[in-house]
Parts: C-alpha cells; structure tokens; sequence
C-alpha cells in the first residue's frame, strides 16, 4: 500500500487489480460499475480508498460508449502493463 500525496486516501495496485479481474470475469458485476460504483463495490466486498474510487470512476467514465468486451480488453491491458512494470521494478 502506498500513500498517494495530495489524493487523501491510499492507493493499494491489489486492490485495483482485483476490482478489474472480476469486472472481466463476472459480467453482472461490470454492469453495476458502469451503473453504479460505489454501490457495486459495496455490494461486492470492496472498501475503495477515495483515490481508487477517483480512479475506478475515471476508468469507466472515459469508456462510458465502450461496449462490455472493450472494457474488458482495455482491463486486461492495463492488468498486462501492471504486471510487467512490477517485473522491471523488482
């Protein structure tokens, strides 16, 4: 987990992660995001800093046209590129 400056909460990259690998996999629970975050990551088990609801809402906002297997596409690219700059960071 690490602190954020100026974005009062915290930014957890496992948490982020988790939220986009089950808006791939489960296609109800990317319907609620689109519709309602805040409620659907409740409903979900999820407790979201402000700064990664900021970031969970801007996601989708920038994709509001997006079709369902666009988002899921553009999810597992940003999965890919979390994954291989943890590799070069290590």
């Amino acid at each position: 987990m690490e602190r954020q400056e100026g974005t009062g909460g915290y930014r957890r990259d496992e948490a982020l992660m988790a939220v986009a690998r089950l808006s791939i996999s489960d296609a109800d629970f990317l319907r609620g995001m689109k519709r309602d975050p805040a409620s659907t990551l409740w409903q979900y088990g999820f407790a979201l800093s402000p700064q990664e609801m900021r970031e969970a809402e801007d996601f989708l906002g920038n994709r509001r046209d997006a079709g369902d297997d666009d988002i899921r596409e553009d999810l597992e690219r940003e999965i890919r590129a979390s994954a291989e700059r943890r590799i070069w960071n290590n």
